[in-house]
């Protein structure tokens, strides 16, 4: 028990979970500084406040929210210490590493949503996501709990791939593509209309995902990029 304890790998625990607390604080403030942003954000607080009456809201968002704090503490707790280092490592591994677990993530998650979620084994699972068609922020937490252990499984999986893969994954480099990760799933799900520089690619993306919502043949399974869905020619 002793030497599980010693060798147990405590700072690489603590790092990952400060690292994320800090720029999931950062990300959810320091963009609303500019006024274009914060506009969009009060358009969608207006379009999620008859929502939130709604009963149907509350119950899975609850659910939901709890999977995922209880897979979120098994992440920090036991996957990071397994395989996150932190370890010294030239500056350009950070910007390549985060870009690998995002391509390795869309990679599965693209097959993932789009004969699981859209197949016939789990589309009553994620046909309650597919129940919003006017998509705005609240959205994109009424997910079903098995949705959200798979997506956070994904993610699992993909630092897990990279850093084997690679010899090892900085803690500060998983932290930012979880983090990327999280947010992008989430303005996914938001209105927005600023089609301009330098909004034009969360415009894009934004567009892209409320079409995917029109009903479930919509295409646009990708979930960071339209990387996969322009080489499987499901873009729509």
């Amino acid at each position: 028990m002793l030497d599980l304890l010693t060798s147990y790998q405590w700072p690489v625990a603590l790092c990952y979970m400060l690292t994320v607390m800090v720029l999931m604080r950062l990300s959810n403030t320091l963009p609303f500084k500019v006024a274009a942003i914060e506009e969009m954000r009060q358009w969608n607080r207006r379009e999620d406040a008859p929502k939130r009456k709604k009963s149907k809201y509350p119950p899975v968002m609850k659910q939901n929210a709890q999977v995922g704090s209880f897979i979120s503490l098994l992440l920090i707790l036991i996957v990071a210490p397994s395989v996150l280092t932190l370890e010294s490592m030239v500056w350009w591994r950070f910007l390549t590493d985060i870009v690998c677990v995002l391509l390795v993530y869309d990679f599965i998650y693209y097959f993932t949503h789009r004969f699981l979620f859209h197949g016939e084994l789990l589309k009553r699972v994620h046909g309650l996501h597919h129940q919003a068609r006017d998509i705005s922020y609240i959205d994109a937490h009424y997910v079903h709990p098995l949705e959200t252990f798979i997506g956070l499984m994904i993610y699992v999986v993909s630092i897990t791939a990279v850093s084997l893969s690679f010899g090892g994954l900085h803690v500060v480099a998983a932290a930012f593509a979880f983090v990327i990760w999280s947010q992008i799933n989430t303005i996914n799900h938001t209105k927005f209309n600023l089609d301009r520089f330098p909004y034009k690619t969360i415009n894009y993306l934004t567009t892209k995902h409320a079409i995917h919502h029109q009903n479930m043949n919509m295409g646009n399974y990708s979930s960071i990029t339209p990387l996969f869905d322009k080489i499987f020619g499901t873009l729509d």
